[in-house]
């Protein structure tokens, strides 16, 4: 094992032990931590990185060109409009380019629209995975290598939401190894910001410090209150439907605040080929609804100062819609639009979540930051979705396997190492 001491930032943000009987983690050094530093720019056309140039084309990535030995990037892109390939490789070891496929049917939000039982989700993704050889044998050779050091950036340019994280490992011999639960991972992809600018994923000691400001639906969701009572603990900015219009919470996110560490959004979320209709806030009360193109319309300058995570716990809040006005490649969603306006990571959901649920995974999150706030938040998220594999029973109810489902379906666009160090205003963390 390597030496603690001499272990790298993106190391020691991710580091947590490997196996199911797991019981101590490896922190990421707070006095360590770099400051916050501005988005790099979009990389020159004649740059390129320092991953063979076969694989990744220069300005192709949106990455930082010196990618560190334990970052593994899987590249996806898509052949036409029905085929995509999958490609990947860091400074060791690399995953030649696989045979254009068929894009698999395996979208969590499609297939919970649909009922389908979260028990065939499973079984179909274990087979999804057994015949991708290429893509599991790559992982293990690498995890094998760097082991809990392991990260992978799921670099997925297409809109045929494959859902990686529930990728096994090695199905039917050794289940219940997920891809999500076993590695550190972080999804990227382009994004324009309002400066013209194509973002640059860095991998850099990185914080998001300070309070929290909210903005909770507790007029529409069932069980909110486990997820008020860990956001009243921090003495966060709580907007709710039964007493605020989502305007105010709006306009707080056009005001000038560097001392924002988390912009929390708790309510329902619409999703639609039709961009004009896709929206978070309340399910029916359209001025109860913040609208994808016209939050696109405000200087979120909030994100300027601070640069805090957003974390939209809403169904579909992960998804995105590439429109047929759209260049090949770019899609566009909430998670485009707070990373394009400034955030240092976002979380959202792959499709519709329960509220019990949802509220239970929120606060689960919070609370584990302010108890490791050495930890980055893709390793918070690897570590939930590990401790639902961990106490998963053999013999699950309806509810505990859409449980199961729900876990995976948060994902997290950002930097690896990016810590969240939560505080009340002008008080310390740990409340």
């Amino acid at each position: 094992m390597v030496d603690k001491f001499k272990r790298s930032l993106t190391q020691r943000a991710i580091t947590s032990p490997t196996s199911l009987g797991r019981t101590k983690q490896l922190p990421f050094e707070a006095t360590q931590a770099a400051a916050p530093t501005p988005t790099t720019p979009a990389l020159p056309e004649d740059v390129e990185t320092e991953t063979d140039e076969k694989l990744f084309p220069p300005n192709k990535l949106y990455m930082t060109m010196k990618l560190p030995p334990e970052v593994a990037i899987l590249h996806v892109y898509s052949n036409g409009e029905d085929e995509y390939s999958v490609w990947g490789g860091n400074a060791v070891t690399e995953l030649p380019p696989t045979k254009p496929n068929k894009p698999p049917d395996l979208s969590l939000g499609n297939l919970v629209r649909e009922e389908v039982f979260p028990e065939d989700i499973r079984n179909t993704i274990s087979l999804f995975s057994h015949v991708n050889r290429e893509i599991r044998s790559w992982l293990k050779g690498l995890r094998q290598k760097f082991s809990e050091q392991l990260c992978l950036v799921i670099a997925d340019h297409t809109d045929f939401e494959i859902p990686w994280e529930m990728v096994e490992l090695s199905p039917y011999k050794l289940p219940h190894q997920y891809l999500g639960a076993m590695i550190t991972t972080v999804r990227w992809r382009r994004v324009i910001n309002d400066d013209d600018e194509d973002l640059v994923l860095n991998f850099h000691g990185d914080e998001c410090r300070g309070s929290a400001i909210a903005y909770v639906l507790d007029t529409e969701l069932n069980a909110v209150g486990s997820e008020l009572s860990i956001l009243e603990k921090l003495q966060a900015v709580i907007y709710r439907s039964s007493t605020h219009k989502i305007k105010e919470f709006q306009t707080h996110l056009q005001q000038n605040d560097s001392s924002c560490g988390l912009v929390y959004i708790s309510s329902h979320g619409t999703f639609s080929q039709k961009l004009h209709e896709i929206a978070i806030g309340s399910r029916d009360k359209k001025e109860q609804q913040l609208k994808l193109l016209a939050l696109r319309q405000c200087s979120l300058n909030l994100f300027k100062g601070s640069r805090s995570i957003v974390f939209i716990n809403a169904c579909h809040s992960g998804r995105q819609e590439a429109h047929t006005f759209i260049p090949r490649g770019y899609c566009v969603g909430f998670i485009e639009l707070f990373l394009a306006k400034g955030a240092r990571g976002v979380i959202g959901t792959l499709g519709a979540v329960g509220d019990a649920y949802a509220a239970k995974f929120a606060r689960e999150l919070i609370e584990a930051s302010l108890r490791s706030p050495n930890l980055s938040v893709a390793a918070l998220l690897r570590e939930l979705r590990f401790k639902m594999i961990k106490n998963f029973p053999d013999q699950p109810t309806k509810e505990q396997w859409e449980s199961f489902i729900y876990t995976f379906m948060y994902v997290y666009y950002g930097n690896p190492m990016t810590v969240l160090r939560l505080t009340p205003p002008g008080g310390q963390n740990g409340v």
